[in-house]
């Protein structure tokens, strides 16, 4: 009796989530571009964590005949002309808001200068749906032939499997993209690639995260370009303010819960994901050393 209880109540658990799926997807999703084709079957994102500059160290040959997708700040440091990404995503919203502090404002303008200044081979650069409003950053690299520019829906969606993969699978969402690995796994997998490996994804954040005497909550977001130089601070959200504590949990716990339901869409779709981080905190993909 208990088992059919529970089971009644997860079917309308799940019929709830996938109705409001339904509905924001209504109102949020815009039609997809077709997608780029790869070159090769296998694809690596370089993730930007502290694990990534010993990566390049010892096996930068793995990222041989192999396509490759940077994400967010890479192009602001020498490895973006060294490794020559054909694939570029950036998933932080701030970018395209209006009502964020300075600080945003002065990255995303260097992010897209270093763009149309760096690029000279050809780039798909993936922007959330929400670029479409921001008019400085097509200012920016307009004059640049070299990028071409795709957009994604960032809408959130969840319920019945499916439900879920049939949106994921025909670009009207995925799961809540609380950082730039989940848009880039989907818009991965969508291509076609038959073989997705992560590299840079340390995730170890928890280690960095603490509470001072006045309750602010801190947190150091190390990244393999400054990882000897990041400082704590609060995590914003939308470019302004700061979170409390169970608001950067809640963040960290949809971003790991999004990785076990991608991979088994990636399985669904006959795509193995591959974590060759090191000591990666994140728990639901395949794992290999290198």
């Amino acid at each position: 009796m208990i088992n059919f209880l529970l089971y009644i109540k997860n079917f309308f658990e799940k019929l709830f989530q996938s109705l409001a799926s339904l509905i924001k997807v209504l109102l949020m999703s815009k039609p997809m571009d077709k997608l780029p084709i790869p070159n090769h079957k296998n694809l690596v994102i370089l993730g930007n964590g502290p694990s990534f500059k010993n990566f390049l160290t010892n096996h930068k040959d793995f990222l041989e005949n192999k396509d490759l997708l940077a994400v967010n700040h890479f192009v602001n440091t020498p490895e973006y002309t060294e490794l020559k990404p054909r694939l570029y995503l950036i998933n932080v919203p701030e970018f395209w808001k209006e009502d964020v502090e300075e600080d945003y404002r002065q990255k995303r303008k260097k992010a897209f200068k270093d763009f149309a200044s760096k690029t000279t081979w050809d780039v798909d650069l993936f922007l959330d749906n929400g670029a479409k409003k921001a008019r400085y950053w097509k200012e920016i690299i307009k004059d640049n032939p070299h990028i071409k520019i795709h957009y994604f829906n960032p809408t959130p969606i969840s319920g019945f499997d499916n439900f879920s993969f049939f949106c994921y699978k025909h670009g009207c969402g995925m799961p809540r993209p609380h950082n730039v690995l989940i848009p880039s796994l989907i818009m991965g997998i969508n291509m076609g690639y038959k073989n997705i490996y992560i590299t840079g994804a340390d995730h170890n954040w928890m280690q960095d995260l603490y509470v001072a005497d006045d309750n602010t909550v801190y947190l150091t977001q190390k990244h393999f370009y400054d990882e000897k130089t990041a400082r704590p601070d609060v995590m914003k959200k939308e470019g302004k303010g700061k979170r409390k504590m169970h608001e950067v949990l809640i963040k960290f716990v949809h971003a790991f819960k999004g990785y076990w339901t991608i991979n088994d869409y990636a399985k669904r779709q006959k795509v193995h994901i591959i974590n060759i981080t090191p000591q990666s905190m994140i728990d639901a993909f395949k794992r290999e050393s290198l």
